[in-house]
């Protein structure tokens, strides 16, 4: 996955994602014949209520909106009905098949209701429970009706059994700290069952030890959140496990199965709105009873995995993915908010260029008709800019730069013969710093990956020269810093010096000459 928020205007988001209660579907094919379906829907005092209906056609999957009380022209067939009723403190989930064929009349009563719950065991202390239910039709699985209870809110299902429909229930809890050891648990159903009282053990569960780092992110504050990714009802389900605007190891214990570990970062602007500014989302398989480990806002931000490409003679690249986190180089992870200047070199000499001055509607790539065979060397320098928001002092990862040299020629579709480089420095602090005068291993990951498929791959280039170098003035001067190869990966040594941060610089050379390489200026904190 690219980013989250490639483009700063493109983050101006004031919270996360957040599903409605009800999701009411627009459109749907024309009807053909006079067929009408009338729902009545009782809440749970008696009392006949409008309600909004979720029409879903279990053969074609067309989906209708329509609501209780009226009667709804439909194609003659089977569908699944779905609702939402709410009666004082309470919320009630409603999915029914029901076959249309003439006057069709249907009654949905919310007294019929059956409680739903889920629990933990043994269960925790002095946090909060969330619990998010959804029934959705299989027939599209993406629309259904959904409610969550928070405490002093009670939530009930209508049990109906049928192959058409799908029931979930995600159950989170926490203190909101983003700080605290917090929980999600998914359960998922065919039908809509008889309620739910489902507890899950402990020892049922996975661990999921999320690291959240400070230092090159353009602000301090970060959410931690779950999100289920599964075939059936839960498939998005959203568990927001709190905040926090320190460095922080936490620990959540989730059911078996694929998740999103979601952490994403926000700033409040100088107007006093707060936007979110960047993010990932790491997609992950866990089973119980096993451990995991993932860290994030790690240092030296620098060049995604995007490599340049030529497609039908014309050479392509963007300029706007120039932070991203080296731990999660294609998970979304680039922050919005930069400024960048390609150039392009043929023989010497600079054939294009190409700008973004910054806050930019749109992103900025660079395109060259290639006349001539040969080689090419593609410079890209980007800063971090994002006018709306202060930055957090002393942040790392203020300017990158990365080089290509390879090969092009006219009416070529090949990804270029280079790789993209990673600089992952290991051991530091949770502030992203290492103590002067000690050494850090930067481990140094070597990509490629056509994101075109109209770019031929070819044969992965063999590497035939690794160097590296370190400064620390902020590029006054460098010193060359050894690298060798352990257990499969490159390591650069670089001894620490005194001052406030560490810039590096490596160069991947292939054979026959084609080289990347990448700077990182403040890649990592002294002190």
């Amino acid at each position: 996955m690219l980013s989250l928020v490639k483009r700063a205007r493109l983050g101006r988001v004031l919270a996360l994602a957040v599903v409605p209660a009800l999701l009411l579907g627009v459109g749907g094919a024309a009807v053909a014949a006079t067929h009408t379906l009338t729902v009545t829907v009782l809440n749970r005092n008696g009392a006949k209520v409008k309600a909004g209906l979720q029409l879903i056609d279990v053969t074609t999957g067309a989906n209708y909106s329509a609501s209780s009380g009226a009667a709804k022209k439909l194609p003659k067939g089977t569908y699944a009905v779905l609702t939402s009723v709410t009666t004082g403190n309470t919320i009630t989930l409603s999915g029914k098949a029901a076959k249309v064929s003439g006057s069709t009349k249907l009654t949905i009563d919310a007294r019929q209701g059956k409680g739903v719950g889920l629990a933990l065991s043994p269960a925790p202390t002095g946090l909060e429970r969330s619990i998010t239910m959804r029934i959705c039709a299989k027939a599209s699985a993406s629309t259904g009706v959904e409610a969550s209870a928070f405490p002093g809110t009670k939530l009930y299902i209508v049990p109906f059994a049928s192959k058409y429909l799908g029931f979930a229930a995600l159950g989170s809890w926490t203190d909101h700290s983003g700080t605290s050891t917090g929980y999600a648990v998914l359960h998922q159903a065919n039908g809509v069952p008889g309620g739910l009282g489902r507890t899950f053990s402990r020892s049922q569960l996975a661990t999921v030890k999320v690291v959240q780092k400070r230092g090159p992110a353009g602000s301090i504050y970060s959410d931690l959140a779950m999100q289920a990714i599964t075939g059936g009802c839960g498939n998005d389900l959203y568990a927001g496990l709190g905040g926090t605007d320190r460095p922080t190891a936490t620990n959540v214990l989730v059911s078996p199965g694929t998740w999103h570990v979601r952490v994403e970062s926000s700033a409040a602007t100088k107007s006093g709105q707060t936007y979110n500014i960047g993010g990932y989302f790491a997609k992950r398989t866990v089973s119980a009873g096993k451990s995991y480990q993932l860290n994030f806002f790690n240092s030296a931000w620098g060049p995604s995995a995007q490599l340049p490409v030529t497609i039908r003679g014309r050479i392509m690249f963007g300029l706007n993915e120039m932070f991203a986190d080296p731990g999660y180089p294609r998970d979304g992870s680039v922050e919005g908010g930069d400024k960048a200047l390609a150039t392009l070199q043929f023989g010497g000499k600079t054939v294009t260029t190409k700008q973004d001055k910054g806050w930019e509607p749109d992103l900025t790539h660079m395109y060259y008709t290639v006349k001539k065979a040969g080689w090419y060397t593609l410079t890209n320098t980007a800063t971090r800019y994002y006018p709306e928001i202060t930055y957090p002092s002393g942040m790392l990862s203020t300017t990158s730069r990365v080089t290509y040299r390879f090969q092009s020629k006219p009416n070529a579709s090949a990804l270029a013969g280079v790789y993209s480089v990673h600089l992952l420095p290991t051991g530091l602090s949770l502030t992203n710093r290492a103590k002067a005068g000690s050494r850090t291993k930067v481990a140094i990951r070597l990509l490629r990956g056509a994101v075109d498929p109209d770019a031929k791959r070819g044969t992965d280039p063999k590497l035939s020269r690794m160097t590296a170098q370190m400064s620390p003035d902020s590029g006054k001067t460098w010193r060359a810093v050894p690298v060798s190869k352990v257990g499969g990966t490159w390591y650069a040594t670089v001894p620490n010096p005194k001052t406030s941060a560490v810039a590096l610089k490596v160069r991947a050379t292939v054979a026959g000459g084609a080289y990347t390489e990448v700077t990182v200026f403040r890649a990592y904190g002294i002190g």
